[in-house]
């Protein structure tokens, strides 16, 4: 009777380490994946925003460039 209960309280105690030590893995993979995700926004917002920046240049671009059309048609 002694031999079982202490057979199971050894499956007890190593299903409870077991569990323990799953449990902070899936913390620290959460956690990368946080961190990740986090990094992963702030080069989208950083692309984002170079994303603005280059259509904004190219409206100018094109504004130049019908403005030196009708320059040209002008002398014309």
């Amino acid at each position: 009777m002694a031999f079982i209960l202490a057979a199971l309280g050894g499956v007890v105690l190593g299903g409870g380490l077991a569990a323990l030590i799953l449990s902070n893995r899936w913390k620290q993979q959460v956690e990368e994946v946080k961190e990740a995700l986090n990094e992963l926004a702030v080069k989208h917002q950083q692309e984002q925003e170079q994303n603005k920046e280059l259509k904004q240049k190219l409206a100018d671009t094109r504004y130049q460039l019908g403005e030196a059309k009708k320059d040209l048609a002008a002398r014309s």
